[in-house]
């Protein structure tokens, strides 16, 4: 084991040195996973963004038969302002049993312990009853846009999972579900004008000040309304505007705005549906008003991403699995999103589970402990010799 752990702190020192964020071409990064797994005799798949830039990364080992346990993380992070670090977060730095760097915990910590495994799982493939995956993603972080293309690479290589690992920094605590996220863009267009005479114009701050209002209370709406059979807290559907931008300056009439906003919903609740009302507000109420005025005015209200929520199931073969390999501790939700929601949605059993802590994620001196990557390769191990028992 203290092997593995130099190993996989190691892999970890080059990962980090990949500044991998979110949006970017990622090929550096997965041309050196490639190479590592190519070098230990694993066949490696690339799955392309539509731009070819960013790429996901499948690779399986043992029997080519339906089954199997896959291990996912994702290759993006978060960016990092070095002005808030006490030292380049893209370089790996170890001091007091604490790993810093960006990605350190989320989640490059997860894919070192898993590539470090990977010697052990190549040479017992053989004996593995069940093939091992390995699923790395790209932009996670933006809207698990790698993970939304992952079920359609596994059906066109014909392989078929029945157990999902997502890595996330959970503290080896299992998490059966989390909330999905429709990530949205409202785009609103109107006239310019000066300010001094109003008359004829469109001011589109004015209507995304009308269509932000409508969404509060549609908040306010599905907040009356909570879920008693739900273990998620909120125990509601949750609908937030995050960042707005438009106009010039003072005095002209701001003939386009645009702004972000989200929809996270329990897993049971439909947000196409709840857009859908939405939409129907700004059909009805809003463009009459505004194409009065100007006929090219209006208002688009455009899907960036979406994730899926993941259904709690607390007697899954993926929460039996980690129960029987390393905690009985009952399973948890958690209210933000992972890749997990896209896996369970393709028919495979998926938990979210992996070495860190959730409180150093997307912070200034992200870290994970050693011995955090000891306890995730301590389960891996137990994974293996698991793999090799006719099940």
């Amino acid at each position: 084991m203290t092997d593995r752990l130099a190993a996989a702190e190691a892999l970890l020192a080059d990962l980090v040195g990949f500044a991998s964020i979110s949006g970017q071409p990622n090929g550096e990064i997965v041309n050196y996973i490639k190479t590592y797994l190519e070098s230990y005799g694993v066949i490696v798949h690339l799955d392309s963004h539509e731009d070819g830039q960013r790429f996901s990364l499948f690779a399986s080992i043992g029997p080519q038969i339906d089954g199997g346990i896959l291990l996912s993380g994702h290759l993006d992070v978060v960016p990092a302002n070095p002005v808030g670090w006490s030292r380049d977060p893209f370089v790996l730095y170890k001091q007091d049993g604490r790993l810093y760097g960006r990605g350190a915990v989320d989640m490059k910590g997860f894919l070192a312990i898993a590539l470090a495994m990977v010697p052990a799982f190549q040479e017992a493939a053989s004996q593995l009853a069940k093939p091992v995956h390995l699923a790395f993603t790209f932009d996670e972080e933006v809207g698990s846009f790698g993970a939304a293309q992952m079920p359609s690479l596994l059906d066109r290589l014909g392989v078929k999972p029945a157990i999902a690992v997502i890595g996330e920094p959970t503290g080896m605590k299992p998490f059966i579900g989390h909330k999905g996220g429709l990530e949205l863009i409202a785009d609103i267009r109107g006239t310019a004008g000066h300010a001094s005479d109003p008359r004829g114009t469109v001011n589109t701050l004015y209507y995304a000040a009308r269509l932000i209002s409508h969404l509060e209370d549609k908040a306010r709406s599905l907040a009356s309304q909570p879920r008693r059979d739900t273990p998620f807290d909120p125990p509601y559907t949750t609908i937030s505007v995050g960042h707005i931008k438009g106009g010039e300056a003072r005095n002209i009439i701001a003939d386009h705005c645009r702004f972000l906003w989200e929809i996270r919903p329990l897993p049971e609740d439909d947000p196409y549906a709840i857009l859908g009302e939405i939409q129907q507000f700004v059909t009805t109420e809003l463009l009459p008003e505004m194409q009065a005025i100007h006929a090219d005015a209006g208002i688009d209200l455009i899907v960036e991403s979406w994730c899926p929520g993941m259904q709690a199931r607390a007697g899954s073969p993926a929460a039996n699995l980690v129960a029987q390999l390393w905690t009985n501790e009952t399973p948890d939700v958690v209210s933000f999103g992972t890749d997990g929601g896209h896996f369970q949605a393709a028919g495979i059993e998926t938990i979210v589970f992996g070495p860190g802590g959730m409180a150093q994620m997307h912070q200034p001196d992200e870290f994970i402990e050693v011995t955090a990557l000891g306890d995730g390769l301590g389960f891996l191990d137990r994974l293996l010799t698991h793999m090799k028992a006719p099940h």
